[in-house]
């Protein structure tokens, strides 16, 4: 099969309709052939044989038929479809074998060899159903478990509680993240057919920790270095910096739980001013949490509200539209540099200063629109989609909500919910689709716009013995999960950490610790 087919012959200058109407004068006499040649513009050799039979109309489309019926091909990309949501979509070379497999199954004549579609079939199949290869992004299974509605309508009960009454210049969110030293997010423009280069100074592997943080109003707050080392050298802190910038150091160049308390109390409660209370948002990483850290918060009205497992994609501010801005402008930065200092490795002190830069750079209305976006300020509880929750779950929040709101419109709403649920999440099964037969595979009866076609350029028929959807079923078939352990919960999804029940939990497992190395030892 040609990729890209180029008609070499012109159009006929003639249409269908023209034909048909030479055809019935020539057969009825009205006019002479030559004549209704003449008249229609058609040669005369095409005219005679339409006139005498020779030659009929096979068919209204312009090649020959499918390898394989439309509705087939049609459940096949929505099966692609629907698996490239749930996160498992299959590539190029799988959905060639599950179609080979069908039609070894269901043993159907097609012109592939061996059974298997080609590299044309497949760019065929992707062109008509709208399908693309694209590189997928990497989603923590754990992500996907914790997207559970009672645990992030919990969190929002939580968060509109404390933050109620509480203006926007009070409300912050802190986070971490690494600035790698060599750039790779930008694009360069380069001939066609060549690879790009861009020469940096090392592998690309150095990464530095940087701690920022703003508030709901778009005040940004000083930023906290953390380098890799045992010490902080005078060497590594630039000249030029942004206003109450500080420095720390650790063994992996990682956060940990004593450079997080100096922080918050050297960097943030200095320049969060004098207004009390005051909520601080950030994750529940363990760096982040410990007994005098929370007495702290305590003694200074800090409320801190932890947000739950795993969320931080969709409720953090600064993850929502801080840092892919702000990393953009650092690889720019770093590209100007690594020009003018070709093969050198860049100084500590040069990155902080650009840091400093960029971060005085940053637009207000980003940290602003964060806040936004998290559903914090202003509030609002309805900001993760749909599609986001565990469906399951999804499910039985909806089931619990209906009864607790309106018991006697539950009823009523359950089978328009769910009926939603199912077009959106399930999978198709064997249960649900009917199983292709011969009657149903033509055309026109799936998509009645497709030209018809006559007897000899029907789809070939097929005679199921296996359906596709059973067929990739199998492929997804889970693992039998291992017997239960007894479990404890040691905390929520999320909840306010500065408080007294916080602390007794966490002076517990600290004693439980301790007790446990003494009998070690």
């Amino acid at each position: 099969m040609v990729r890209n087919y180029i008609r070499k012959k012109a159009p006929p200058a003639y249409s269908k309709n023209d034909l048909k109407e030479a055809v019935q004068a020539g057969q009825r006499s009205t006019l002479t052939l030559y004549r209704a040649a003449l008249l229609y513009k058609i040669p005369k050799t095409t005219l005679f044989t339409h006139v005498k039979g020779k030659r009929g109309i096979k068919s209204n489309t312009g090649g020959r038929a499918p390898a394989l019926p439309y509705d087939v091909e049609q459940k096949f990309s929505n099966s692609i479809k629907i698996l490239e949501k749930w996160g498992m979509g299959l590539s190029k070379r799988e959905v060639l074998q599950l179609i080979g497999r069908y039609v070894k199954e269901n043993n159907i004549v097609t012109p592939f060899k061996n059974g298997v579609p080609g590299n044309d079939y497949f760019v065929r199949f992707t062109k008509a159903f709208h399908l693309s290869q694209k590189k997928p992004q990497s989603v923590e299974v754990a992500r996907k478990r914790y997207m559970d509605p009672f645990v992030m309508y919990d969190y929002f009960n939580i968060l509109k509680q404390h933050i109620e009454n509480i203006p926007a210049s009070q409300i912050y969110n802190i986070d971490e993240t690494g600035f790698c030293l060599d750039p790779s997010r930008i694009k360069v423009v380069g001939e066609n057919g060549r690879a790009a280069h861009r020469t940096t100074s090392g592998p690309g592997r150095e990464n530095i920790t940087v701690l920022l943080g703003g508030n709901a109003a778009g005040e940004k707050l000083p930023p906290l270095v953390v380098f890799k080392g045992k010490h902080i050298w005078n060497s590594w802190i630039p000249t030029e910096e942004y206003p109450g910038m500080t420095y720390s150091a650790t063994i992996n160049g990682r956060m940990e739980t004593e450079t997080f308390q100096k922080y918050f109390e050297n960097n943030f409660l200095p320049n969060i001013g004098k207004d009390r209370p005051t909520v601080l948002i950030y994750d529940g990483h363990t760096s982040h949490i410990s007994i005098s850290l929370i007495e702290k918060a305590i003694a200074n009205d800090v409320i801190i509200v932890k947000l739950p497992p795993h969320s931080s994609h969709l409720l953090q501010p600064m993850d929502l539209c801080v840092f892919k801005s702000l990393k953009m402008a650092c690889d720019a930065e770093l590209i100007k540099w690594q020009r003018q200092n070709y093969g050198k490795k860049l100084p500590k002190p040069m990155f902080c200063t650009i840091l400093s830069k960029i971060w005085s750079q940053v637009n207000p209305s980003l940290l602003i629109k964060g806040f936004e976006k998290g559903g914090i300020y202003p509030f609002n509880n309805e900001v993760i989609p749909v599609e986001h929750y565990d469906p399951e779950a999804y499910k039985r929040w909806c089931d619990s909500n209906c009864k607790n709101n309106n018991p006697e419109e539950a009823q009523v709403a359950q089978p328009n919910l769910r009926s939603t649920l199912e077009e959106r999440f399930n999978l198709p099964s064997t249960s649900t689709v009917p199983p292709i037969t011969p009657q149903t595979s033509s055309v026109n009866s799936i998509n009645p716009e497709m030209p018809s076609t006559s007897s000899e350029h029907q789809n070939p028929p097929v005679n199921n013995t296996k359906s596709f959807e059973s067929i990739l079923l199998e492929q997804l078939k889970q693992m039998p999960k291992p017997a239960k352990s007894i479990r404890k919960r040691v905390c929520i999804g999320a909840e306010v950490i500065t408080s007294l029940e916080a602390v007794a939990k966490l002076n517990e497992k600290a004693n439980k610790i301790k007790k446990t190395r003494e009998v070690d030892n």
